[in-house]
């Protein structure tokens, strides 16, 4: 069965078996509770994540609220790819956020390959029976000394089964296991599977391997760029330790809003003299027993005279956690003003608590580069112009 969602949204009158509810309740990209108008029917929702999953026979699809095709220019601004162009991917399946990641993945993957397969100097631990590069003593100070044969020797080998290919192999794989894409992605798929044959693939993984770049391999920075975000976003574990499923393609739309809005704050602000820090690590107590980590914190010097955090979720109402959250940072940062910033409109401008003025600012990501900078920076200035007087005691 497949199940279409918008991000945020729900579907109920959903009749699952006892393994898909189990699967459902154990996967942390989803909520799943009983459906409260049909007996014995479920309600499944998205939360901070689309994209495709498939989950004990279920396939997953949701659909994020922003354009598909600005989506994808978001994610290659966070990444910081060499370039963005809007003829790099198939538009004709731009509708699907899987397909249109993919499309770019072989756009890029195939343009890198084209040059010729990137090789390099590796370092390989072998048992042989003949002596190459040196005698690995270590590893046979473990063995019987009746037993001289196979010998451990460590060489370095010029091959072509470097990070490079490896991560472009990885994310070939999992594309492929997919088995959602179009017969046309799919041929092209195989076929960088057949170029990548002897390449040991990379599995997913929430942090892969980094490159190091330079002038020798900068013409894979594109395709691996693409391809680690592809082993990011299939690393995900739905049934306990170990069964992370490669039929998976998720985007954290948290993390793509507080990259984009934060990253766009540090590049308004530093201009101006002061220095932001994303994920400040922090304490709110004296003792230093209680973690906290805004998201942004702007500093003249080391003085602290803004912090900020980014709240990826609709604002029809304000979470009052939200507004704890935020005069907790007042009150550790002895600021009389705080800011929350949200996706969409907000209700109202401002939450007065006590002295603490909580103001409520929005960047809209789904708009074309030119304005959503020109909104980030509005908000950049926001933060560092008090020219309102502190918020009264109630």
């Amino acid at each position: 069965m497949t199940i279409e969602l918008n991000e945020w949204g729900a579907k109920g009158e959903l009749e699952l078996d006892a393994d898909a509810v189990r699967a459902f309740a154990n996967a942390k990209q989803f909520e799943l509770a009983p459906d409260r108008e049909v007996s014995g029917r479920w309600r499944l929702s998205a939360t901070r994540y689309v994209g495709v999953a498939a989950i004990s026979g279920h396939t997953i699809r949701v659909a994020p609220k922003i354009p598909v095709h600005r989506l994808f220019e978001l994610l290659t601004h966070t990444m910081q790819l060499v370039e963005w162009r809007e003829d790099a991917a198939d538009w004709e399946v731009s509708n699907d956020l899987v397909s249109v990641i993919a499309a770019s993945f072989l756009d890029n993957a195939e343009r890198a390959l084209r040059g010729g397969m990137l090789q390099g100097y590796v370092t390989v631990d072998e048992d042989l029976y003949s002596v190459r590069g040196r005698i690995d003593f270590g590893r046979l100070s473990g063995r019987p000394p009746d037993l001289p044969l196979p010998m451990a020797v460590t060489y370095d080998d010029y091959t072509t089964d470097v990070l490079e290919n490896q991560l472009l192999a990885g994310a070939g794989r999992v594309l492929l296991r997919l088995g959602m894409l179009t017969p046309a992605l799919t041929r092209r798929l195989r076929r960088l599977e057949f170029q990548l044959v002897d390449i040991n693939p990379t599995r997913p993984s929430a942090s892969p391997a980094e490159v190091r770049w330079t002038r020798l391999n900068e013409r894979y920075r594109s395709a691996v760029a693409l391809a680690r975000l592809i082993l990011q976003s299939t690393a995900f574990d739905f049934e306990g330790e170990g069964s992370s499923r490669g039929s998976t393609l998720l985007v954290n739309m948290d993390r793509v809003f507080e990259d984009v809005v934060g990253r766009g704050v540090d590049r308004a602000l530093v201009p101006m003299g002061f220095s932001v820090d994303l994920q400040h690590r922090a304490h709110l107590d004296h003792e230093k027993r209680i973690d906290i980590r805004p998201d942004v914190v702007v500093f003249n010097g080391t003085d602290v005279v803004a912090v900020a955090d980014l709240k990826n979720k609709r604002t029809g109402t304000v979470s009052p956690d939200d507004v704890y959250q935020a005069v907790g940072y007042a009150t550790r940062f002895r600021l009389t003003e705080v800011s929350l910033i949200y996706p969409e409109p907000p209700p109202y401008d401002e939450v007065i608590v006590g002295g603490v003025r909580v103001r409520l600012l929005c960047v809209d990501i789904s708009l074309p580069p030119a304005e959503r900078q020109h909104a980030v920076m509005q908000v950049a200035n926001a933060l560092v112009a008090h020219d309102v007087p502190p918020a009264a005691p109630c």
